[in-house]
C-alpha cells in the first residue's frame, strides 16, 4: 500500500496543485465519484474549494480506493485518503510522505537543476506553470484565465498565483510568441519610424 499511496500522492499533487497539508487532510469522503471531484476542506486563507478531476486521475483514485478497501476493509468515509499502512490506516505524516517521495526520486534519478531532490511544494509550481503552458499552446487568453487558476489553487488573488509562475524556457518562448502575435506590428511600426 505504501507504493500505491505514494503513486496517488504524486498524481494528485501534480494534477491538482494541492498544498501538502491539503493532500494529507483529504478523506475518502472528500472524493465524490459521481461528480468526479475532490472537496478541499478550508485550510490556508480559510477557503473550501471543489476541484474537478480529469478522467485519468479519477481512475487513479478509484483504483487506489478499491485496493485499499481490499487491504483495510474497516476504513470508513472519514478515514484519510492518503494513509500510512504502518499506522493502521491513520494519516500519512509529512515526514513519511517526504521520505517516500525522496526514495522514489532517488530510484528514478530525478533531481533539480541544482542537484538537489525536488520538494513536495515543487509539484505546486509545476502545476501552475503547466496550466499556463497549456493555455498558451491552446491560444487561450492567459490573463483572463489567471483568476480561475488562482481560485483552483485556493489563492485569495492572482497576486499569490504569480509567485508560482516561474519563467522556464517553454513558457518564455510561448509568451514571447503570443506577445509578438498581438503587438509585433506595433513594435515594428515604432522601429520603422526612425525613433
Amino acid at each position: 500500500m505504501r507504493a500505491s499511496a505514494t503513486r496517488l500522492a504524486v498524481v494528485l499533487l501534480y494534477t491538482t496543485g494541492l498544498r501538502r497539508g491539503e493532500l494529507l487532510r483529504l478523506t475518502r469522503a472528500d472524493y465524490r465519484p459521481l461528480e468526479q471531484t475532490l472537496t478541499v476542506q478550508p485550510s490556508k486563507f480559510h477557503k473550501m474549494r471543489i476541484l474537478p478531476l480529469p478522467g485519468d486521475v479519477v481512475l487513479e483514485v478509484e483504483t487506489f480506493l478499491e485496493k485499499s478497501k481490499s487491504v483495510y476493509p474497516c476504513l470508513c468515509e472519514n478515514s484519510p485518503l492518503i494513509f500510512s499502512p504502518y499506522c493502521g490506516g491513520r494519516t500519512c505524516s509529512t515526514a513519511q510522505l517526504r521520505r517516500n517521495l525522496h526514495m522514489l526520486f532517488n530510484l528514478a534519478s530525478i533531481k533539480k537543476s541544482d542537484g538537489r531532490l525536488p520538494r513536495i511544494h515543487d509539484f505546486r509550481f509545476a502545476f501552475a506553470v503547466n496550466a499556463i503552458l497549456r493555455w498558451y499552446r491552446n491560444g487561450v487568453n492567459v490573463q483572463a484565465k489567471l483568476p480561475f487558476l488562482a481560485a483552483y489553487m485556493g489563492h485569495i488573488s492572482i497576486n499569490s498565483t504569480y509567485y508560482y509562475l516561474r519563467l522556464v524556457e517553454p513558457l518564455a518562448s510561448l509568451a514571447s510568441s503570443a506577445f509578438a502575435a498581438h503587438y509585433g506590428d506595433l513594435i515594428q511600426g515604432v522601429e520603422g519610424s526612425g525613433q
